[in-house]
């Protein structure tokens, strides 16, 4: 789209005139250049961005550590992720495991349920066995913080991604790519595609979920010019599950007619699930979605012109292996927080993978651990 100059602020003035409109032309070629900046962003997230570069900057790089300590030898690490019933969270411990046998350690998983008190009794749970390290993914350290207390007084290290930073709490590191920044990509879509209002869906109980939402919401502020609205902001419990969010949308619904709103977003693509099947079994059909983890059922929509339009794909088995390489760190007592960024894609039907696929970085980030983790041996 070409640059709005002065010939082009005139005439939408003009035009607005000209319709018996009430929007100055200043306020006109904010708008147009805030859908401009909006594609932009778009386009760059299409190619996949790192989480911590400009918005509008795509590509794929290491930002990492070069070099590694000594790998520990013969040791057992508890991965704790978000819960097992989420198959973004079952994957997030797939590939965890998968870089712990590469570095040679055994990994087992803590499934907390989502619930506090669980993930609690397992770390205890794994402390007792003699674990080395807890690396915990899209689980809160706060959650733990007795468990972190204990567990540093026996040597193990705390290890958490995705989520808030147990160093708070006693731990080593937090670490992670830039949730926010994957909620812009997300808010920089909606506007690229029509804008209009938006209903949030938010699960607090895992701060990174709000995270991702208050990004969506920082872009609209920042750079929106007006073009998306939040018209509504729902809570709900992730234990309430499907059900809970049915309830939850059939009342908005209700409450705001046809029309009323385009979008609704949710903080992870199962979530977003049984709010567009509500919608559109109410016959909402001008009701769009978008939501974060690229998931099979978000490509499935993607890919079939379902109401579901974008997700966030991210490069959670790079985050993983970073979990794993912190952990090692800090087992040797050397400097931590290392692996600065990971890669993020905006993915709609212009480069959503084909039935069966999965998103790839395009980078061999397990080559880059493999040979350092080997050198230092």
């Amino acid at each position: 789209m070409p640059f709005v100059g002065s010939n082009m602020k005139y005439l939408c003035a003009t035009s607005l005139i000209l319709a018996g409109g009430v929007v100055s032309g200043d306020r006109a070629v904010a708008s147009e250049e805030a859908i401009q900046y909006a594609e932009s962003v778009v386009e760059a997230g299409r190619q996949s961005i790192m989480s911590r570069n400009p918005l509008d900057q795509g590509g794929v790089v290491w930002m990492g550590a070069e070099t590694s300590p000594k790998p520990v030898e013969d040791i057992i690490v508890a991965v704790m992720p978000c819960p097992l019933s989420l198959s973004v969270c079952k994957y997030l411990f797939d590939s965890a495991k998968e870089a712990a046998e590469a570095i040679g350690w055994e990994a087992f998983p803590i499934d907390n349920k989502g619930d506090p008190a669980v993930a609690q009794k397992g770390v205890d749970a794994a402390i007792t066995r003699g674990v080395k390290c807890v690396l915990t993914l899209a689980s809160p350290a706060r959650d733990i913080r007795s468990q972190i207390t204990r567990g540093k007084e026996e040597g193990v290290a705390f290890v958490t991604g995705f989520s808030d930073d147990p160093v708070e709490f006693g731990g080593d590191v937090g670490y992670g790519l830039d949730y926010a920044a994957a909620g812009e990509l997300l808010a920089a879509y909606v506007i690229a595609n029509g804008g209009g209002g938006v209903v949030m869906f938010d699960s607090p109980q895992l701060p990174q979920l709000s995270v991702r939402l208050q990004g969506f919401k920082d872009y609209l502020t920042e750079h929106g010019q007006g073009q998306a609205t939040i018209v509504h902001e729902e809570d709900y419990s992730i234990s309430a599950g499907a059900p809970g969010l049915i309830t939850k949308m059939q009342a908005i619904l209700t409450r705001f007619p046809k029309d009323s709103f385009n979008w609704v977003i949710a903080p992870y693509d199962e979530a977003l699930v049984p709010l567009l099947q509500t919608a559109q079994q109410r016959e909402r059909d001008e009701i769009s979605g978008v939501s974060f983890d690229g998931e099979a059922v978000a490509y499935d929509s993607i890919r079939n012109d379902g109401p579901q339009k974008a997700t966030i794909s991210w490069g959670l088995e790079w985050v993983s292996w970073a979990g794993i390489d912190e952990c090692n760190r800090a087992l040797n007592g050397v400097e931590v927080g290392v692996n600065k960024d990971f890669p993020i894609q905006l993915t709609d039907s212009t480069n959503v993978p084909p039935e069966g696929g999965t998103y790839e970085v395009n980078f061999d980030f397990r080559e880059q651990y493999k040979s350092m983790w080997d050198a230092a041996r």
